[in-house]
């Protein structure tokens, strides 16, 4: 059996020593054991003949042995029949370190060389030669020395301890950064790619570098730490699979292959050794890759394991550069990029909308820059979001397109004439890039005149005017039937305006935005909304601190304190369980990162009902009161504007 390497599968053609399929050893928790290294000498049988190791996996030793048994009973020739990477750990990731890294290296393949050396992630640890995962916190060196190490990298090369060396887990930028250093090229960038996580900008840079992308968890690596079920859970990928009568793992495997990527394989089961082989003479068709193409993006290994105070990247966004989408919390309580589908509520009209979504109202109005806004969207693309980011989610692979996403706008106030209403929305939708808009909302049950400046915001409360509701209903009628918003509702809504507006409407609102939480728990009007078929959303769920409309005794609620400290959580997702467990959509709205993972982290426990009989007896009070009231207005007191639902009891 012994030949050339690529006489048994196919090379990669910027690194033709490298086979296109490698078996992986990553198995969690890592540990070496006697499985490891029959799995490695039967692969090796079944033709495998690259191998993925790394000190940290404790499967250095295991590959060796099954290389040296292979040769010894005649499978191979001799160990440069074997393609064999490893990787520097981050306890070795110092410059000084890293060629008695590679030599350990080499003493426990028992090996005088590796095919490739690989820099496993661009963090340090501050404890050399401890090999555990994830990092404690602790542990984690205040910056990574990315030219140092990899001049330790090159000197492995000079001294021939690695035919090769390379990178895994860097970004674009990281890579770029480095190519800009580097007198030895990276051969290799190894990184999570599989059809929930296609990396088309990576690969876009590696390509153009001449760097060999290679893919680990090409199937999701469902059931470890870094992995996602969302691939092989694909109903897309079972569907193609059924009518190419191959496996779905099969379809993954040769799209990754026809991208031109090196990819690694992980299973100790015969049956599927083969079955990963089996991906060379058959095509997948442009119908089917275009199919492919069109799945929402979600990273597995998302790399909190890396992020810390004390290191170099304070957020995921710092590790990769880019923007990252984050949908749910996983079981175990630590963060996780796996995809887990947001809860959805049906509206009367247009698509379901997803019950939480990130709102972007700062104050004061404009005070925040919209780079700041930009990011945190990016971050978490939840239902609301800027043009520009939505617009960049798209481009970067996060989502397939626009449609992925719930997009809300408000007509303001100055708007709020017939005449005026669409080509408002107009102006809406020239401002988000976009040609339509899944919800319309009127923003207040008031007008004002018509400013010179027909874009500000801004208004004195001199201004104000009756609205003209069923002239303004019309038209954001008309904006509906024209497409150019899927559905509209209205903003600040009573009973009472809600029962006017439905005694002329022929499309009755779909949605309500009020101001909702435990200090005004909306139950009058959630009672009217759910009975007309109208969904109840919650803005300033938290009390909406620091704002002119603040109401401060929500986060400073004893009581809720007292049931945050109960339930092990905080008293912001306390609030936001309480508003879901309504069943009422939320409006969020946080750019910090740990607040914007706390807020989605509601779904998998609940209140108890001593929890909810006490936030029932808090005594209401509202916060968003007079902004629309004055003696030479439509509305003279607070109880003209609010029909006397000052609370929500009343």
């Amino acid at each position: 059996m012994a030949g050339s390497i690529t006489d048994k599968m196919p090379a990669s053609s910027l690194l033709p020593t490298m086979p296109r399929i490698g078996m992986g050893t990553a198995a969690f928790p890592f540990t070496s054991s006697e499985e490891t290294a029959a799995a490695m000498l039967h692969a090796i049988e079944l033709g495998y003949r690259h191998f993925d190791t790394a000190r940290v996996y404790a499967t250095e030793s295991c590959v060796g042995e099954a290389v040296a048994e292979a040769v010894r009973r005649g499978l191979i020739a001799s160990r440069a029949d074997v393609f064999v990477t490893s990787k520097l750990w981050c306890s070795d990731a110092h410059g000084d370190r890293v060629v008695a890294a590679a030599r350990e290296t080499l003493a426990n393949l028992g090996m005088d060389y590796v095919d490739l050396f690989v820099v496993h992630w661009p963090a340090a640890s501050v404890s050399p030669g401890k090999y555990e995962f994830p990092l404690p916190k602790e542990e984690i060196s205040p910056s990574f020395d990315m030219e140092g190490v990899w001049r330790g990298m090159e000197e492995c090369h000079r001294l021939g301890l690695a035919r090769h060396i390379g990178v895994s887990n860097f970004s674009a930028e990281k890579l770029q950064k480095l190519l800009s250093l580097a007198v030895v090229w990276p051969a290799v960038n190894q990184v999570e790619v599989n059809p929930m996580w296609q990396q088309r900008k990576l690969r876009e840079v590696c390509r153009r570098e001449g760097v060999q992308l290679c893919g680990y968890s090409p199937l999701g690596a469902k059931g470890t730490p870094w992995g996602t079920a969302s691939v092989m859970d694909s109903g897309v990928l079972q569907e193609i699979a059924e009518a190419k009568g191959k496996t779905l793992a099969q379809i993954c495997l040769r799209w990754l292959y026809e991208l031109g990527d090196v990819l690694l394989v992980k299973t100790y089961n015969e049956n599927r050794m083969k079955e990963n082989l089996d991906i060379f003479d058959w095509e997948l068709t442009d119908e089917e890759k275009e199919k492919i193409s069109q799945l929402p993006q979600q990273r597995g290994l998302t790399g909190l394991q890396f992020v810390s105070d004390n290191g170099p990247y304070k957020c995921v966004e710092d590790l990769w550069d880019a923007i990252f989408l984050f949908l749910n919390m996983a079981a175990s309580g630590e963060a996780q990029g796996v995809t887990t589908e947001m809860p959805e509520v049906a509206l009367s009209s247009g698509k379901p909308m997803p019950v939480i979504g990130l709102g972007t109202a700062s104050y004061p109005i404009g005070s925040t820059e919209p780079s700041t806004v930009k990011k945190a969207i990016l971050r978490r693309l939840p239902p609301h979001g800027h043009g520009e980011a939505v617009a960049e989610a798209v481009n970067a692979g996060l989502v397939a397109s626009r449609d992925e996403l719930y997009i809300t706008s408000k007509l303001w106030i100055s708007d709020a004439h017939p005449g005026h209403v669409l080509p408002a929305i107009k102006w809406t939708l020239q401002n988000l890039q976009m040609e339509y808009i899944d919800l319309y909302l009127i923003h207040c049950p008031v007008s004002m005149r018509v400013p010179e400046n027909p874009q500000s915001a801004l208004f004195t409360k001199e201004d104000l005017l009756m609205m003209d509701m069923e002239g303004v209903w019309k038209e954001m009628e008309e904006c509906q039937k024209l497409g150019l918003t899927k559905a509209i509702g209205v903003s600040n809504f009573t009973c009472k305006k809600l029962d006017t507006l439905l005694s002329f409407a022929t499309i009755p609102p779909a949605a309500n935005q009020v101001e909702l939480h435990p200090y005004c728990r909306q139950n009058k009007l959630r009672d009217f909304c759910r009975e007309k078929g109208i969904q109840l959303c919650a803005y300033s769920p938290l009390g909406a601190r620091g704002t002119a409309w603040a109401n401060n005794a929500v986060m400073d609620s004893p009581l809720l304190k007292q049931i945050a400290l109960d339930r092990g959580k905080t008293v912001a997702q306390v609030c936001l369980r309480w508003v879901y467990e309504q069943g009422d959509c939320i409006i969020v709205k946080s750019f910090n990162e740990s607040r914007l993972q706390e807020n989605i982290g509601i779904f998998d426990w609940e209140l108890t009902d001593a929890d909810r009989d006490s936030i029932s007896t808090i005594k209401e009070s509202r916060g968003c009161l007079d902004t629309f009231v004055h003696e030479s207005g439509p509305y003279k007191t607070i109880d003209e504007f609010w029909d006397g639902e000052i609370t929500g009891d009343k």
